[in-house]
């Protein structure tokens, strides 16, 4: 089942543009050539930062996060962030997944 990623985290006074290129950068550079990816993208506004990855399995995203070169670039994120960043996984909602109203239209 695929699954949705999101990191969303408040850059330290003066950092939000490191923090910006090493999110992009990681993207770019790790999680667009990673097995399973299916899309990532990265978002700024003012001083917040949110990171969002799209994987075709929990499995896929399991092997991606397992990665030296991406438990790197976690371990480089404290010294960028005002505290810890807020990371949620997703799984995505097909009709017949016991959600209701997944016959809904507007």
């Amino acid at each position: 089942m695929a699954v949705f990623r999101i990191l969303e985290a408040k850059a330290r006074p003066g950092a939000v543009d490191r923090l910006a290129d090493l999110l992009v950068t990681q993207n770019d550079r790790v999680v667009a050539s990673a097995p399973g990816a299916l899309f990532a993208q990265a978002l700024r506004s003012g001083d917040q930062v949110l990171a969002v990855s799209s994987w075709d399995s929990a499995e896929a995203m399991q092997r991606y996060l397992d990665q030296d070169v991406t438990q790197e670039f976690y371990r480089a994120l404290p010294e960028l962030l005002m505290g810890t960043p807020s990371i949620r996984t997703y799984e995505v909602i097909r009709p017949g997944d016991g959600a209701a109203g997944s016959g809904w239209q507007p």
